[in-house]
Formats: C-alpha cells, sequence, structure tokens
C-alpha cells in the first residue's frame, strides 16, 4: 500500500471515528428531535469531512501556496465550528463549572435550561446545583431531565450522587441501576459501576 492510499485510509477513519463520536455523544439530541442543536454539535464533521474530500483534489496542485492556503482556511474552519457548535451560554457554564464555582454554574445552567429544556440542559443544572449543596433543587433539576427524557442516564447518575450525599442509599442504587441501563457516556458508565459497588 502507497503512501498516498495510508494517508487516505487514515483519513477516512479519522472523519468515520469523529462522525460516530459526535453521534454518540448527542444521542439525547436525536430522542428529543432536536435537529438544530444536533446539526451545529455536527459542524465539526462536516467541516472534517469537508477537509478529507478537498484534500485529494488539492493534491494535484504542484504549487506549495494553494495547500498553505489549504490548510490555513481549514484550520480556521475547524475552529470557528468547534467554537460555535457549542451554544455560548453553555461553553460559559461548563467553564464555571470546571473552575468550580458551581453557585456562578447553577445560575448559568439554569439559563440554559429555561432557553433551552433539553434533558441534557436539566441535568449539567441539577449538577451544579448538587456540587453547590443545594441538594432539594438538584433533585427536581435531576427529575426533570428524566421526565424530559427517560433514557438519558447522566440525570439518573447525577441525581443518584445527591442521594448518596443525603444518606439516601436504597434510592440511589436505583438511580444508578437506571442509569446503566439508559444511555450514558462511558466514563460516568465506569464510575456509576463502581458507585454501585461501593453502595452494595
Amino acid at each position: 500500500m502507497g503512501s498516498a492510499a495510508v494517508t487516505v485510509v487514515l483519513i477516512f477513519l479519522i472523519v468515520v471515528f469523529s462522525g460516530v463520536t459526535i453521534l454518540s455523544a448527542n444521542r439525547d439530541l436525536a430522542r428529543a428531535k432536536a435537529w438544530g442543536d444536533l446539526a451545529r454539535r455536527l459542524l465539526p464533521f462536516v467541516v472534517l469531512a469537508s477537509m478529507a474530500i478537498s484534500l485529494y483534489f488539492v493534491r494535484t496542485f504542484a504549487q506549495g501556496w494553494v495547500i498553505v492556503a489549504w490548510m490555513i482556511l481549514f484550520g480556521v474552519l475547524i475552529i470557528a465550528s468547534s467554537l460555535f457548535s457549542v451554544p455560548t451560554l453553555e461553553r460559559r457554564a461548563n467553564g464555571v463549572f470546571r473552575r468550580g464555582d458551581y453557585p456562578q454554574a447553577a445560575e448559568l445552567y439554569g439559563k440554559l435550561a429555561q432557553e433551552r429544556p433539553l434533558a441534557r440542559n436539566h441535568a449539567f443544572h441539577g449538577a451544579a446545583l448538587g456540587a453547590s449543596e443545594r441538594y432539594d433543587e438538584s433533585i427536581n433539576a435531576s427529575t426533570k431531565a428524566i421526565d424530559t427524557d427517560p433514557e438519558y442516564g447522566l440525570a439518573y447518575y447525577n441525581r443518584a450522587l445527591v442521594l448518596r450525599r443525603m444518606g439516601k442509599k436504597t434510592k440511589a442504587i436505583k438511580d444508578l441501576n437506571k442509569a446503566l441501563e439508559a444511555d450514558m457516556p462511558r466514563r460516568f458508565r465506569s464510575a456509576a459501576r463502581k458507585m454501585l459497588e461501593d453502595l452494595r
């Protein structure tokens, strides 16, 4: 297999992997029929796929400036699509949450849940409220996420965390089992299994 074929295969694998990753992380948007939100999340994939397709044509040009211009164009498009793929308010709330300012994150996620009442936004709001030790409000937000999308496993997981902190072990175990049966990212699935073992 020549170097050109290896390059094409690698690019194809990267495009397919990124598409599958984005779709699997956003199945809740498909269940909610939030097609605009899902399309927005897929923007980096579309840019990457366009880059891969255009590479075949760009390689035929011998001039170095064409390749440099192509790299600059797609570099800018990848950065722009990554920034635009997540709403500004969500990106701000995520940053505040990562910095540990949970009360501010709860306020921002609350606004986000009001603007876009999706299960994920209610779940994020519940997580920030739980981290702020506002347990009853956290349980209400997580329950709202579950009512919105009963297959959104992260909401069960977040609620289980709060129930465990409140000493409600039986309810926490029940939610962890539901989380493991639902749609949930792998890293949270592992954490849920570990917490379930600790609680038993």
